[in-house]
């Protein structure tokens, strides 16, 4: 049902135009008996949502402020809303050129009937800067490193001045590889290649950074990375052994940064960069049936000495071993159940100490004797043993008759 004022529809929300009053308060809804008659009730309110794009060229500098992107409007559905209102400012030096800036899409309109609609204003336009002419200045910041690669910097690595707008900073950045060293991973300057995998140096190149002065102060990066694998020296240890009567065996031990790359003879060859290090060591041992002069082995008969590699083709050492041995003495002293300290003498008959060569026991026909534990005064002349069963004169490797001492 409606209620007309003349020909002017005023219920049925929410496309009426009218309402009733009784006096100042609006009526929202009426009824006859049962029947509603009419209706001017609010409804749930619908939105308007804004969309922003800057279209401005460039947009470095543009400052949007106002109404932005998201912005919602609401409002009863079938009520009129404004137009959104979205502005731009510029940075300093930043300026419009002629015609700039432009907005499109910045209408009013009314309220959907339900749910919510979107609106789009596009700033578009472009500028320009102009900033006042001024010095900036420009500071190089020098990152990483790189082992067996100097890095240098030319004219140098002081701060460029120039007048902002018109000048320009450069500096040379020079890889140079030190000798004998090979790029593993490629050299670089802030990710650009300088020196390739697998050049072998000494060898340099260059790369040039450079821009425009373009504000007050700037640090212009200058990142270096990559690898390199250092040289790799040989150094040979050998041993002479000049203790007779003897042999000797050589080792590498503790070694750091270095191996052993192969053995020839008495030289052992090692290999490794520069300062790599290692402990050497020769020792003496006296043959079968010898053993060393006064009983103990000499420093000089086992050597150990401390090697680090040179930072050249070919470098090496040599041990000389020395020292003294003599036949291994046994004094004729309780061998078997006899004392031959007291029981052995000379062809003269004196009771006498004497040594030989030999197994337990008496000493064999034909071995020689001698009259001091070092092996030396050989008895020529003959000699007696005494075996409890008579004297034996052994001499030359014959028995003689038997004397007593």
């Amino acid at each position: 049902m409606a209620i007309y004022l003349g020909s002017t529809l005023i219920s049925s929300n929410p496309t009426g135009t009218g309402a009733l009053y009784l006096g100042s308060l609006n009526i929202c809804d009426a009824y006859l008996e049962n029947t509603q008659v009419f209706d001017n009730c609010n409804q749930p309110n619908t939105s308007v949502v804004l969309t922003v794009v800057n279209a401005i060229q460039p947009t470095t500098g543009t400052n949007l402020v106002g109404d932005l992107d998201g912005a919602t409007k609401s409002g009863q559905p079938g009520t009129s809303f404004t137009a959104f209102n979205t502005s731009v400012f510029l940075d300093q030096y930043y300026s419009f050129n002629p015609g700039s800036p432009t907005f499109s899409g910045e209408v009013g309109g009314t309220f959907p009937a339900t749910g919510s609609i979107t609106r789009t204003t596009t700033v578009g336009g472009s500028t320009s800067y102009s900033p006042p002419p001024s010095t900036g200045t420009y500071t190089l910041v020098e990152t990483g490193s790189v082992s067996g690669v100097t890095f240098g910097v030319a004219p140098s690595t002081a701060p460029q001045n120039g007048t902002i707008g018109s000048s320009t900073y450069s500096w040379v950045i020079t890889a140079t590889l030190a000798s004998g060293y090979v790029v593993g991973t490629s050299i670089t300057v802030n990710g650009s290649i300088v020196l390739y995998q697998g050049v072998t140096g000494p060898t340099s190149s260059s790369i040039t950074l450079s821009g425009p002065i373009s504000q007050t102060t700037a640090n212009i990066p200058a990142s270096y990375s990559g690898s390199a694998s250092p040289p790799s020296y040989s150094y040979g240890f050998s041993m002479i052994n000049n203790v007779s009567n003897s042999t000797a065996s050589q080792s590498v031990s503790n070694l750091s940064g270095a191996s052993v790359t192969g053995t020839s003879g008495n030289t052992i060859t090692i290999g490794g960069p520069a300062g790599s290090t290692w402990d050497m060591n020769a020792s003496a041992t006296p043959s079968s049936g010898y053993e060393w002069s006064g009983g103990t082995q000499p420093a000089s008969a086992n050597q150990t000495v401390s090697g680090t590699m040179p930072a050249n083709n070919y470098s090496g050492t040599t041990i000389t071993l020395t020292g003294t041995t003599a036949l291994t003495t046994a004094e004729v002293l309780m061998l078997g159940p006899y004392n031959y300290k007291t029981d052995a003498c000379s062809a003269s008959g004196n009771p006498s100490t004497y040594y030989f060569i030999g197994s337990e026991g008496a000493p064999a026909s034909g071995e020689e004797i001698f009259s001091s534990s070092d092996l030396t005064g050989e008895i020529s002349n003959g000699w007696w043993y005494n075996d409890d069963q008579g004297d034996v004169l052994y001499y030359s490797g014959s028995v003689s008759s038997v004397e007593s001492c």
